[in-house]
């Protein structure tokens, strides 16, 4: 018996093993299939889909013959592996010097006649074989050998998504561990930053109480940019959180009023509402199936940049209607304020991006950005176009449930 060489590149082809995790695995229909074709097209009792690790021989799929690991040195694939790109068989084992004495030809279970196709990667690495076996001397027919050469392929492409999927998953698991790390220090810092930000605003509103006689213009300009800073912070924190937490809100689906929902949000607003004379008003909206508070995000901040957005010496007026197909709901917000141009129409769904400044209008930027994933999560889409009479149109879709 000749023992199998090992190949010239034989650490870059177990490496190139290793990255498909195959070896020791169960049994999968899929490669069970094609050893099975493998059997019928060449009549033989035995077929075989093997991998050859540094030792040893792992059978992935066995037809004929129990699925067990063999020694390398006494395995045909072994020797077969060494000519990638060749098709091997060996008509009869008994007159080949290689195998002649073989323990697996002398012996149990008596191996005769052996042919198989490497299994070869994109990079050249002959990783094991699809291989047929029988008790006696055979031969295959081209086509044959042809069909053994096209399985042999489906098993290398079985093995190529096998990887894809595994690199899918690792990296889906990246980003979920990122996606709760993200959370976590959200949660943290909400609590760890706002507590600093309220304990300012706290003590400049008592410094300014407290000392107003004692203090002059200039002073209390800067207890003002003090106070309005931490107030700024508190709402970037909580937008922040808002953003970061809504992940989970998919999967919350509950019949959802939209009419008392929008009269709940107008509540909340009733102050700003009040103060710029402004009017919000809604054809009959619909019950929809959907997580509550997801829609109600967004509906209240895209009202609540309505208010901000308005054009000045004019009264707000802010529209909000809904129209259905057969796996939609489309709503759209209407406002009469100052418009959003063209070019910046995509942008202002990006997070932190904002048209002006703080001195012109307050937020933290993250209001659309937030709708945006919102709408995302509900398998839908957000846009904006301008309004014919002034200001723009807020469009967005989800599914229905």
């Amino acid at each position: 018996m000749i023992y199998p060489e090992k190949s010239a590149n034989e650490t870059k082809r177990l490496d190139a093993l290793a990255g498909y995790d195959i070896l020791g695995t169960l049994p999968e229909k899929e490669y069970d299939d094609i050893a099975k074709l493998a059997s019928i097209i060449c009549d033989t009792s035995i077929s075989l889909i093997t991998f050859i690790s540094e030792e040893n021989e792992f059978r992935k799929s066995a037809l004929g013959l129990p699925r067990t690991v063999s020694s390398r040195d006494q395995t045909f694939c072994a020797h077969a592996i060494l000519t990638p790109l060749k098709f091997t068989v060996v008509p009869d084992a008994r007159m080949d010097k290689r195998f002649e004495d073989n323990p697996l030809v002398i012996g149990n279970p008596g191996i005769i006649f052996y042919a198989g196709m490497p299994l070869v990667t994109s990079d050249g690495f002959a990783l094991g074989m699809l291989c047929v076996i029988d008790h006696q001397p055979r031969h295959l027919s081209e086509r044959q050998i042809e069909a053994m050469q096209s399985l042999s392929s489906q098993v290398v492409k079985l093995l190529e998504l096998r990887k894809s999927v595994q690199l899918l998953k690792a990296s889906q698991k990246k980003l979920e561990d990122y996606a709760d790390q993200m959370k976590a220090f959200v949660h943290l810092a909400s609590h760890d930053l706002k507590e600093p930000a309220r304990m300012v605003n706290k003590f400049m509103i008592k410094l300014e109480n407290d000392y107003a006689s004692q203090l002059d213009e200039k002073a209390k300009r800067y207890i003002y940019f003090a106070a309005d800073g931490a107030k700024r912070m508190t709402a970037l924190i909580d937008d922040l959180l808002a953003y970061y937490t809504t992940e989970g809100l998919s999967e919350v689906k509950e019949h959802v009023d939209l009419e008392s929902l929008l009269t709940e949000i107008v509540g909340l607003q009733s102050g700003v509402i009040s103060e710029k004379d402004a009017i919000v008003i809604w054809e009959m909206l619909p019950v929809i199936i959907a997580p509550a508070m997801g829609m109600k995000l967004i509906f209240q901040n895209l009202i609540s940049n309505a208010l901000k957005y308005h054009a000045k010496d004019s009264q707000p007026k802010i529209t909000v209607s809904f129209n259905q197909a057969d796996s939609h709901w489309e709503f759209e917000v209407k406002d009469n304020g100052i418009g959003i141009e063209v070019q910046y129409q995509e942008d202002v769904f990006l997070l932190f991006k904002r048209l002006h400044s703080k001195n012109e209008y307050s937020g933290t930027g993250m209001g659309l950005a937030t709708c945006k994933k919102i709408v995302g999560l509900l398998g839908g889409s957000i846009g904006v176009r301008a309004n014919e009479e002034g200001g723009s149109i807020f469009i967005f879709t989800i599914e229905k449930c």
